[in-house]
């Protein structure tokens, strides 16, 4: 299946979040979810996740729900964060993962890249400690245009 192989080159592509233990555990259209393992080397001077391995866990879900919706463009495309916004919720606990998800109609999205040749959109993030607690919301903005 095609979100597998995005999985799999991503997993294989990405080596700051192997250093920092991230799995992507699934992605679908314009959705995924990815965790993170409590690691006491994540940690911050609380002894919880540190917000840097925190944010990196979200954009990481953002990119693989970007990808998860464009999922039959996406090795045609140049994919860039171009910003991001992170409101911290409460203080997370062991392990976390996070949701990602393209708000709004993925087929509108693809017509303007069609049409245009780039495109940019939000994607969303909740970010959620091993207690279940919403510890963060993210956004970040993506930007896509056509390989060059």
């Amino acid at each position: 299946m095609v979100y597998d192989r995005i999985k799999q080159q991503m997993m294989e592509t990405l080596p700051f979040t192997q250093l920092l233990g991230i799995r992507i555990d699934d992605i679908g259209n314009g959705t995924s979810r990815v965790s993170m393992p409590a690691d006491p080397k994540l940690n911050n001077h609380l002894g919880t996740p540190h917000a840097g391995a925190l944010f990196t866990l979200a954009e990481t879900a953002s990119g693989a729900a970007m990808a998860g919706g464009f999922a039959d463009l996406i090795m045609g495309l140049r994919p860039v964060a171009k910003e991001s916004r992170i409101q911290y919720q409460k203080v997370a606990k062991g392990a976390t993962r996070a949701e990602g998800r393209v708000p709004g109609d993925i087929a509108a999205l693809k017509a303007t890249l069609k049409a245009e040749g780039k495109i940019a959109f939000p994607v969303e993030v909740d970010v959620y400690d091993e207690q279940g607690t919403l510890a963060a919301q993210v956004q970040v903005d993506w930007y896509l245009s056509e390989k060059r």
